[in-house]
């Protein structure tokens, strides 16, 4: 082989070699080019799963709110709505607001069982709380659950919020537009209850109330009592029921020792206490027990009182006509009664005295 057969030799398989080296650096280049691609892919994919998963219930959190616009001034739907609103876990869910008298809302509520509005309904209960302020009970000091523990669930699968919805849209009403009551109903609230000031009076408060609770010792605190009383004497008597709520501690006890002093003693007593306790926003059972003693009650009857629950029955039975009768669940609630006529109105949450009063002279007139 001549030089000149020698040096294209070389020439070409510097040719091949440059080729390859090319080919495996463009190859090299090309892996990493599509790692990174996919990698991206993957990155993007699990941020934005990430991202769904905190932020998910805020996109598919939907709350339907159906109130009645014959109940405007009874339904506080719009400042309930607001104070939902500031709530960092549902700020930004859908809302739904409907009328008793839109389309598809009455077949709604009759397939959910719902008799009483405003309805706050929830599409789930499972949402992020953790940024919601925690309230605290101004009477027990306790820390108040999220709302999200309070959600009861309806039959669609939705969740209904209780806030003491009061308005029945399908309940009968007179001429005047007061809902009608069974005077034989009455007769059984009255003849089991202490009967407060004129008990022939024409109109009659019918209050249900719970010591630990705050709107209740609001309404109490208000001089609301005193105010009627001065205002319509003899033509207004009143009447308290206890409504214990089960996630207050000694409700249920406090409800028991009134019975039990009442019965000892006299209407007096049974008022004094409740006015007592509301003054001074005590409910442990020792406290209870030391002031209804003061009222001249008999320790040992009412220790022995409460050692056989002997008004335990009466209390559940309270409550169970309050939720059946009115449809109620929550405190304070109010109802004021014409006796003559047997119509009535309903005003739940610790009301000014110029919301009874309102009512009150309608039912007068």
């Amino acid at each position: 082989m001549n030089n000149k057969e020698k040096k294209n030799n070389i020439l070409i398989w510097a040719v091949v070699i440059l080729l390859i080296v090319i080919a495996i650096v463009w190859f090299t280049l090309w892996k990493q080019s599509i790692n990174k691609t996919v990698d991206t892919k993957v990155n993007t994919s699990v941020q934005n799963k990430m991202k769904d998963n905190s932020t998910w219930n805020y996109q598919d959190l939907t709350i339907t709110v159906i109130w009645d616009k014959r109940c405007w001034e009874e339904c506080p739907t719009t400042a309930i709505l607001e104070q939902l609103k500031q709530l960092p876990s549902i700020k930004n869910a859908k809302i739904i607001v409907k009328d008793f008298s839109d389309t598809w809302v009455v077949d709604y509520l009759k397939a959910n069982e719902v008799k009483a509005l405003p309805l706050f309904a929830f599409s789930t209960n499972n949402f992020n709380t953790k940024n919601d302020p925690v309230q605290t009970n101004p009477q027990t000091g306790q820390p108040v659950p999220k709302i999200d523990t309070f959600l009861k669930p309806m039959k669609d699968g939705e969740y209904i919020l209780p806030l003491g919805a009061s308005f029945n849209p399908f309940a009968k009403r007179s001429e005047n537009w007061f809902l009608m009551l069974d005077k034989t109903k009455l007769k059984s609230i009255k003849d089991s209850s202490f009967i407060k000031w004129n008990k022939n009076a024409k109109i009659t408060w019918l209050e249900y109330s719970d010591l630990e609770c705050p709107y209740c010792a609001k309404l109490h605190n208000s001089g609301t009592e005193d105010e009627l009383n001065k205002k319509y004497w003899d033509k207004l008597n009143m009447v308290f029921n206890s409504f214990p709520l089960p996630f207050h501690k000694n409700a249920e006890v406090w409800a028991e020792i009134l019975e039990c002093l009442g019965n000892q003693k006299w209407t007096d007593a049974f008022y004094k206490l409740i006015d007592k306790a509301y003054s001074d926003k005590k409910s442990d059972k020792e406290y209870l027990i030391s002031e209804a003693i003061k009222l001249w009650a008999n320790e040992d009857k009412l220790n022995k009182c409460l050692t056989d629950w002997t008004y335990k029955q009466k209390v559940t039975d309270t409550k169970n006509a309050w939720v059946e009768l009115f449809g109620i669940t929550w405190t304070p609630g109010n109802v004021l009664i014409n006796n003559e006529t047997w119509e009535y109105e309903i005003i739940s949450w610790a009301y000014p005295t110029s919301s009874f009063e309102a009512i009150i002279d309608k039912l007068l007139k």
